[in-house]
Formats: C-alpha cells, sequence, structure tokens
C-alpha cells in the first residue's frame, strides 16, 4: 500500500525536465503586445492637415468655387464629371472638414464670404468644383453627365411598374428560384419562366424596397436620374446664390 520513492537516476531526470519547462520561454500573447497609438493618430491629423491646406491651395489657386447638390449619387457617374472638368477640382466627402478648412464663420473665413460657402456645403450629399472654367461651362458639363441610373433602396418610385401575367422570356429557367425569392408568383414550365398572374413590382410614390430594387435591375428600369445641381458661387470674394 505504501509508494515506493522514485530511482534516482528517474528523480534525476524528472527534475530536469520541470526545470526545463519553468525555465522555457511562454508564448507571446498577442493581447499582450503593446500597441502604438501615436502613429495612427499622427497619420490621420496628417491627412487632414493635407486635406485643409489642399483646399486652401485651391481657393488661392482657382478664379472661383461652386457647391453642388447630388442627386442618386453614383461613383462612376461623378467620375464621368470629372473627366468633363478635369482642368477644375471636384472634392466631394468629409465636408465638415473642407467647411472648417473655408471657415465656419465670418471671422474664420479664409478669405471673405468663404463661410458662406462652407454653409452649403453642409446638409445633404454636397460637394465643390474649383475651376477656373465660366459658369455657363460648368453648367453645361454637368447638365451632359445627368444619367438614369436604378433605383435603390429608399428611393421613392416615379412611375408604376407592371408585368403582364405569361412568359418572362428575358429571364432564363435557371433564374426562376430567384425571381420567386424576390417575390414574383412564376413557375418554370417548359423551360421557360412563367408569371402566373399580373404582377405589380412597385407604384408611383412607394418607397422602393429592397428586393422590388433588385428586380427593376433585372427588369433593367431605371428610374433615378443621376444630377449635380449648383447651389452657390463664390468668386473672387463675391458670394452668389444660384437658382436651382
Amino acid at each position: 500500500g505504501h509508494l515506493l520513492p522514485a530511482p534516482p537516476r528517474l528523480a534525476a531526470c524528472r527534475l530536469r525536465h520541470r526545470t526545463s519547462a519553468a525555465l522555457r520561454p511562454m508564448p507571446k500573447s498577442k493581447r499582450a503586445q503593446k500597441v502604438t497609438l501615436s502613429k495612427t493618430v499622427s497619420k490621420g491629423r496628417e491627412r487632414k492637415v493635407a486635406i485643409i491646406d489642399e483646399v486652401r491651395d485651391c481657393v488661392d489657386r482657382y478664379k472661383s468655387v461652386l457647391v453642388f447638390e447630388a442627386n442618386n449619387m453614383r461613383n462612376a457617374a461623378l467620375k464621368d464629371v470629372r473627366v468633363r472638368l478635369r482642368s477644375s477640382r471636384i472634392f466631394f466627402g468629409r465636408n465638415k472638414l473642407i467647411a472648417a478648412a473655408l471657415g465656419r464663420t465670418a471671422a474664420d473665413a479664409y478669405r471673405a464670404g468663404l463661410d458662406e460657402v462652407a454653409d452649403g456645403l453642409l446638409g445633404g450629399e454636397a460637394g465643390l468644383i474649383f475651376t477656373d472654367e465660366s459658369l455657363e461651362a460648368v453648367q453645361q458639363a454637368l447638365a451632359e453627365s445627368r444619367v438614369p441610373e436604378y433605383a435603390r433602396a429608399g428611393f421613392e418610385a416615379t412611375e408604376d411598374v407592371v408585368l403582364p401575367q405569361g412568359v418572362l422570356s428575358q429571364f432564363a429557367g435557371s433564374m426562376e428560384p430567384y425571381l420567386r425569392k424576390l417575390g414574383l408568383p412564376t413557375k418554370l414550365q417548359a423551360g421557360a419562366v412563367q408569371l402566373l398572374c399580373d404582377y405589380t413590382v412597385c407604384k408611383a410614390g412607394d418607397v422602393v424596397s429592397s428586393d422590388q430594387a433588385k428586380l427593376m435591375q433585372l427588369l433593367d428600369v431605371k428610374q433615378a436620374l443621376f444630377e449635380l445641381t449648383l447651389t452657390c458661387r463664390w468668386s473672387e470674394g463675391q458670394f452668389q446664390r444660384l437658382a436651382a
């Protein structure tokens, strides 16, 4: 019933094992790693300072600055505007920072009147165009850049979209389960997608859901319109509101 002591050689082996285990360094925990936030913060601050400097440089370099409001903003369409106004500089996004660069009050304004430009920039989807082009040339470029776009969820439908009962020949048979998932009353018959009854995708005035938006995209129905509308202009110290 008594435990015999371990042989001396075995006891020594066990002692060496314990000692080496105790001395072996523990794997470093990722949680314990120190993260230097100052670099991240300073990079973010440097970027903000760079944007402020760039905006003020544009004030000095260009004859005028225009504020625009965007309807149904799409990046591809905005890229086309940039191409049309390639000699100008367009800012879209980070409006609070840009407004701060211009000056939010008359006392803080980088140039007299720019506080009113900053005010026009805040609220809604708005941006700036710094340019040497005439007002008419910019308006013409924006008019030519208007383009129909697919409605997104949250858009207010502008017209009714109704599908008549029958074969939906624009869709492959493999699309039928997906169309049914989006709410269409369909079935697959002889390899063709059949709409079992007349179906209203949306009515004018409806707030479009994500499923309705997907259906209209599949049906190639574009109810939205991308357009940029100029709201005000500053040129050589003179501020001017523009008619919508």
